[in-house]
């Protein structure tokens, strides 16, 4: 019969060498989560700071608090940027989207609360 002539299905290949492994796939174009999530990061340090300015009372004890307002404006723009580098993503769309939100709201939280604020402080 001609079916005895074939190897068995079942049994191991032990004469075969392994393939080579491919290389790995370059990593595709619009991967920004690392700009989206530098965009969330920012902007809610940039936020939680607008919001004790805000709630806090004795704003006046605070040390040096005009280098950390002018650090705020600095990170609101990085946090602004990033967001709207975001809007570029083509992969993890939802993560860009948070990076583009909290980007914006830091950008329009430095211009609302901390440009007044921080002409008060500075002049």
């Amino acid at each position: 019969m001609a079916d005895d002539d074939l190897p068995d299905s079942l049994e191991p290949a032990v004469d075969i060498p392994p393939r080579e492994e491919p290389p790995a796939p370059p990593t595709p174009k619009g991967d920004l989560r690392a700009v989206s999530i530098v965009a969330i990061v920012t902007g809610v340090i940039v936020i939680a700071w607008y919001l004790f300015i805000a709630t806090a009372s004795a704003i006046a004890e605070i040390d040096n608090l005009p280098f950390i307002q002018i650090g705020m404006w600095v990170l609101a723009v990085v946090s602004f940027v990033c967001g709207i580098l975001s809007l570029n993503a083509r992969m993890a769309r939802e993560l860009a989207a948070a990076g583009f939100i909290a980007g914006v709201a830091a950008g329009l939280l430095s211009v609302t609360i901390g440009l007044f604020s921080g002409l008060e402080l500075l002049g």
